[in-house]
């Protein structure tokens, strides 16, 4: 997969990289999961520039862009599509159920319990609220591992599922997903190798604005959202 973006953080004893590689390298390294997951051991394998074009088949979609009608299947084994989110804003994110790095996955869905309870402060706004984790894991994500997944970080707020979703579809679905959302996913040797995108898509189902990484903060996310809802 050409021109995949992975966010990793470093410990302060191997920040040297960052003055030594450049675009098309590849990087080596052990990945320690703690409290964050961080790079130790970073070596590298330097390209040419006849090895590397400097593009990639990832594209990011800007705002104004219209959402297409994806079908998928919610926790509750019920098919939904995203065009029956039209008329509220919809928050939608990615995630799998066993991603262990807690800097991706568990972050978006802490993310994302943030946001609901900040926004369940603003009852004009959290009657309109909708969010929803789409999982890249089909084969193993199913209703009821999403139904349990979901519980766990909705369950105190939502415990009906009626504001923030969790859903997956075959993996031609989800593919279709992906790649219009700009997340770049790669499977080798029964892992799942992602980047993150988070987006916030209008009432008339078009692109807000595109959250890439983890570095936003919740309560912004959430200030944008009750933007979007007219509050």
């Amino acid at each position: 997969m050409k021109g995949m973006t992975m966010p990793f953080l470093v410990n302060s004893n191997q920040e040297w990289v960052f003055s030594k590689i450049g675009p098309g390298d590849q990087i080596h390294a052990t990945l320690v999961l703690g409290e964050r997951a961080e790079l130790e051991d970073i070596s590298f394998t330097k390209r040419s520039e006849a090895e590397w074009d400097g593009t990639s088949q990832l594209r990011i979609p800007e705002p104004g862009d219209e959402v297409p009608d994806i079908a998928l299947v919610n926790q509750d084994g019920k098919k939904i599509h995203l065009g029956q989110f039209r008329g509220k804003p919809l928050l939608l994110t990615f995630v799998y159920t066993r991603c262990p790095l807690p800097d991706f996955c568990l972050l978006m869905s802490n993310n994302f319990s943030e946001i609901l309870k900040e926004l369940r402060g603003k009852p004009a706004v959290f009657d309109k609220v909708q969010l929803l984790s789409i999982s890249i894991d089909p084969e193993y994500d199913t209703p009821a591992v999403l139904r349990k997944y979901g519980e766990r970080y909705a369950g105190d707020v939502d415990p009906k599922f009626q504001r923030w979703q969790f859903a997956s579809g075959t993996p031609e679905q989800v593919t279709k997903a992906a790649n219009f959302f700009g997340l770049a996913v790669d499977r080798k040797s029964g892992q799942i190798v992602h980047s993150l995108s988070t987006v916030l898509i209008g009432a008339d189902g078009s692109v807000l604005k595109v959250y890439s990484g983890n570095g936003w903060k919740p309560d912004e996310v959430a200030n944008d959202y009750a933007a979007a809802a007219g509050a």
